[in-house]
């Protein structure tokens, strides 16, 4: 492929990326009340025998008296609350017979299919009278919204902890490995440094991020615990009870509970490999520049399948074909956690290897260089592709772009990713010119450094939008 060609290809696919971040490639919709019966604000001639409410997608109600009626004085009226047999989306709450004249406020907390709590509130009336405004005494504060700094922080944790974990397998497994296996420029001693500076570095990585990604999937429970729970998240820090029945009777515990066995695998596997490749204290093994096929297909897996719990915990199982929603969002979280860890861990070792190795170093810089950029226009095109996929089931119109705060957030994604789109286009013509060269200079070297550098610090940007992102509702739901 000639030069203009390769030029012509990035730039298509920084323009397709544009067109896609101008659709959302990680929303979910929310549960709404789509009908009741008694309709809101409606007046009846006599007493109803239950209230009916029937919401846009399947619910889960963690406790009866989280959908209940009230009269004007806040006296529970309702009996009991159940999800009618054979329909999720719909709730029945029993009411006592013969109630009399007056105004009587149906309240609900609900859990919806993408695991966000739902408050809702109206009134219906018995007779003639008019209507009173609804009683909200007694609902509490609520717990921290969806959309409040405790949400989007363990959100933004868990994506760090297991899209950092993932790429860290995926950059020692797909281009550390290969670089310094085939870099023919290494003397034996630098070759071994090098080999042992990358096993350290990387095991140390994967211990703070593997025990990292477990903390923040606990972190994760509470605040999602404390929305449920309608308390603040050090109330249900406290409260080993109510996180109990978050985990045991929701389908946020159970995916949580999940995600932390299969978490509790990959540390447990990574201990065993960890021993494995440093040997015993006796007799230490030579650095190797992996740990095997074997033991690296199964983490990958393990991680995969942590990351499946993320994207099965969205709106992607209730839209329109879920098999291929959840499929396309799990493509995609894992492309991009290639490819951003991958801009961090191309920078760092572009600092130490050449020092490290003052001879070869430029020349196994030179290889990860260009095996990176092969593997990010691999994973950048299929998180392309997957999030045009995710964005045709959540989308309707496009002024909704400038009109919610759903699209203005996808605006923001859309300006930070427009200097990383040339940063990243710049590198590109500087890895195509090392190519022709057999030894890199330094100062190309740092100046490529500086260039990653700077595509991850705005890259983690966007992760904190994504973060917040998945919280708000977007206009197609």
């Amino acid at each position: 492929m000639t030069r203009r060609r390769r030029r012509t290809a990035v730039s298509a696919l920084v323009g397709l990326l544009v067109v896609a971040l101008l659709l959302p490639a990680t929303a979910f919709g929310h549960a709404v009340l789509k009908s009741s019966s008694p309709a809101a604000d409606s007046k009846l001639a006599a007493s109803p025998a239950a209230v009916t409410l029937t919401f846009t997608e399947p619910v889960q109600l963690l406790e009866e008296r989280d959908a209940d009626v009230v009269d004007s004085d806040g006296t529970v009226v309702s009996t009991s609350a159940r999800k009618l047999p054979g329909d999720a989306r719909v709730l029945e709450v029993a009411l006592r017979a013969g109630l009399p004249e007056g105004t009587y406020t149906v309240r609900y907390k609900i859990i919806g299919a993408d695991s966000h709590v739902i408050r809702g509130l109206f009134v219906f009336g018995v007779g003639t009278g008019e209507l009173e405004e609804p009683f909200i005494g007694g609902l509490g504060p609520g717990g921290p919204s969806e959309t409040s700094p405790w949400a989007v922080s363990a959100r933004f944790l868990e994506l760090v902890g297991l899209g950092g974990l993932l790429g860290l397998v995926a950059f020692r497994w797909l281009i550390w490995a290969p670089a310094l296996r085939r870099a023919p420029a290494l003397a034996a001693g630098e070759r071994e440094a090098v080999a042992a500076w990358g096993r350290d570095a990387y095991w140390i990585a994967f211990g703070v991020l593997a025990l990292g990604a477990m903390l923040a999937e606990g972190y994760l429970l509470v605040v999602q615990s404390a929305g449920v729970l309608g308390v603040s998240v050090l109330a249900a820090a406290q409260d080993a009870t109510g996180l109990s029945q978050v985990l045991g009777n929701t389908s946020i515990g159970s995916l949580v509970q999940i995600r932390g066995a299969l978490l509790f695998g990959v540390f447990a596997l990574g201990a065993v490999l960890f021993m494995r490749e440093y040997g015993g204290s006796v007799a230490p093994r030579p650095a190797q520049a992996s740990y095997g096929l074997v033991g690296t297909v199964v983490i990958a897996a393990l991680l995969i399948s942590v990351m499946g719990g993320v994207a099965a915990q969205g709106h992607p199982q209730v839209a329109r074909f879920p098999a291929v929603q959840i499929g396309a969002q799990l493509v995609h979280l894992a492309t991009v956690a290639v490819w951003i860890t991958g801009l961090a861990l191309v920078a760092v070792s572009l600092l130490r290897v050449p020092r490290i190795a003052p001879d070869g170093g430029p020349v196994v810089s030179a290889h990860l260089l260009a095996r990176f950029s092969r593997l990010a226009l691999v994973v950048v095109g299929l998180a392309i592709l997957t999030g045009v996929i995710r964005s045709l089931a959540e989308l309707s119109e496009p002024q909704e772009l400038w009109e919610t705060a759903y699209g203005r957030s996808i605006v923001f994604k859309l300006l930070l990713l427009c200097p990383i789109g040339f940063l990243a286009m710049y590198n590109r013509r500087i890895v195509t010119a090392l190519r022709r060269v057999e030894r890199p200079n330094r100062a190309t070297l740092r100046r490529v450094r500086r260039m990653a550098s700077a595509e991850f610090a705005l890259s983690i940007s966007i992760v904190v939008i994504a973060s917040l992102l998945v919280a708000q509702v977007p206009g197609g739901s």
